[in-house]
């Protein structure tokens, strides 16, 4: 039984004289169980609708993490969470996030970078070879710049290649010889090698100091100079690569050294045309005679051969006195 307050609408017991809220006197005020629990119920739902707009307020305010730790804690109807449901429409799946991650790492994770070295080595040898080709059409037209180490690389791979086909063909000759005896060789063999290295670089020199100082062709610097100079020569290196292949096949027989002879005798001769070439087509401008150059340079050519040969070739031949004394001793003679 319940007294509700006619000022006030508030409950108080039925044995009260004057309401508990405002003090209005309850003395005509009579009890009853129906109107306490019809005047109950709009009271409860105003104070159910205060306390959701209060939680929608603080839903608002605080982090959805809360939110939703709040929101298991309380009972959801049926109604509101089908409500709940259309007003947020459908759960997202993983794997849009998924995808998001992984497209957000992948612009994270910077581009491997080449090697430059690996780059650069392949540029050059692509510019070499195509540098090769155009000698090989048209060895006596130079028709664009080349790199101004092209030249000093045709001269080393000519070097190298004879080189080592010279080494291959003495190595099963003295591979059955004395310890000591093989060595002496191999170090007169290496003798050798810097030997016609140093020749052919002089030449180029000789040639590149006639042109540029007596003639007055101040166009090209050495390098530039021993480029033009190889590119009128590279058949030079397709034959000393050419001979490599052949003694590395064991292609070598009687008739394949005559033909061996043929093309170093051709790449010799070719390496001394396209010093003369060089000489004739250069652009004087001291007014001093071609043929007057040629013979200044034959006669700095034949001084030095003796040069070089006077140093280089008494070492050889010192190297191969005493392999033969060594050889002998290893007979007891």
């Amino acid at each position: 039984m319940f007294k509700i307050c006619p000022n006030c609408g508030a409950h108080n017991t039925a044995t009260a004289k004057f309401c508990t809220r405002c003090g209005t006197s309850l003395a005509g005020v009579v009890a009853t169980a129906e109107t306490a629990v019809q005047s109950a119920q709009p009271t409860s739902e105003n104070e159910a609708s205060t306390a959701n707009t209060a939680a929608v307020s603080e839903q608002s305010s605080v982090p959805s993490s809360l939110t939703s730790s709040s929101a298991q804690n309380q009972p959801v109807t049926p109604q509101q969470a089908q409500s709940q449901q259309t007003a947020q429409g459908p759960a997202p799946t993983a794997q849009p996030y998924q995808q998001a991650d992984q497209t957000q790492q992948q612009a994270q994770t910077p581009p491997e970078e080449p090697n430059s070295t690996v780059e650069a080595t392949k540029k050059y040898a692509g510019s070499y070879w195509r540098y090769l080709v155009d000698s090989i059409k048209h060895p006596a037209t130079v028709t664009r710049p080349y790199h101004q180490y092209f030249g000093l690389t045709s001269l080393a791979i000519t070097i190298v290649s004879l080189a080592l086909t010279i080494a291959l063909m003495t190595g099963s000759a003295v591979s059955s010889l004395p310890g000591a005896i093989a060595s002496n060789v191999l170090m007169t063999f290496l003798k050798l090698v810097f030997l016609v290295a140093v020749l052919m670089i002089a030449v180029v020199a000789v040639y590149y100091l006639v042109v540029n100082g007596m003639l007055g062709d101040r166009r090209r610097s050495f390098l530039t100079f021993t480029t033009e100079y190889a590119f009128h020569c590279n058949w030079m290196v397709f034959f000393s690569v050419f001979t490599l292949l052949m003694q590395m096949l064991g292609m070598i027989n009687i008739g394949s050294i005559f033909l061996i002879w043929l093309l170093l005798s051709l790449g010799s001769g070719l390496f001394v045309i396209s010093g003369t070439y060089m000489l004739f087509t250069a652009q004087s401008t001291n007014r001093f005679d071609k043929i007057y150059a040629y013979l200044i340079v034959g006669i700095l050519l034949v001084i030095v051969f003796l040069i070089i040969m006077t140093f280089g070739l008494s070492s050889i031949l010192g190297g191969i006195g005493q392999g033969i004394n060594d050889f002998g001793r290893s007979f007891n003679f």
